[in-house]
């Protein structure tokens, strides 16, 4: 009877077992290690990705602070140009309204009565000056009285005085510009008939 020795095969077989099961953990141990590194990598790429993002963010982040900051600047610096722009305005009305006032007193004084001094408090006019007579002054507040630009003329005070020898009167005047809302005159004052009738006050 012949007999065959299996052992040998068994044991061949046994370590090309072995063989492929080594094999194929180094194998698995190989890929996964390659599945980690490509994933790190892809990590990696997408990190720095992010912080360039991050960095051109940052960047337009502060480009906009300045143009916010300039805008800001613009309108503080529009709105400072409104306000001197309607300061001039009304400047430039005081001043043609100043301008017409002195037309319409110089077309009314007589000519034997002189102003000093002329306030033009916006609504509210003071006149002072000289006269050469309680006449005169009387002929120019009634001029004044009649005139379509100014009412409610009121005497503030007339005193004799005597310049260069000659007897004259000093006058002041209140009046107010038409459109403004007349103030009472006082019943003490002396309006322009009473002067022509009393010529010494």
């Amino acid at each position: 009877m012949i007999r065959i020795n299996l052992i040998p095969y068994r044991l061949a077989r046994r370590q090309q077992q072995i063989i492929w099961h080594v094999s194929s953990f180094f194998a698995v141990i190989t890929v996964a290690g390659l599945l980690g590194l490509a994933a790190h990598t892809v990590a990696s790429i997408q990190l720095s990705d992010l912080k360039e993002e991050s960095i051109i963010i940052q960047q337009q982040n502060a480009a906009l602070k300045k143009k916010i900051g300039k805008i800001k600047n613009l309108d503080s610096l529009r709105a400072d140009v409104e306000r001197k722009l309607e300061l001039v305005d009304r400047l430039q009305e005081g001043r043609f309204r100043s301008l017409k006032t002195l037309n319409a007193i110089a077309s009314i004084i007589p000519e034997n009565v002189w102003l000093d001094v002329i306030a033009d408090h916006g609504g509210d006019i003071e006149l002072s000056g000289m006269g050469e007579s309680n006449r005169a002054v009387a002929s120019f507040m009634r001029r004044l009285d009649q005139s379509a630009d100014f009412t409610d003329v009121r005497l503030g005070e007339i005193n004799r005085v005597v310049v260069d020898g000659l007897p004259m009167r000093r006058f002041s005047l209140s009046l107010s510009r038409v459109g403004k809302v007349p103030v009472k005159t006082s019943p003490t004052s002396t309006s322009s008939r009473e002067m022509e009738r009393n010529p010494d006050v």
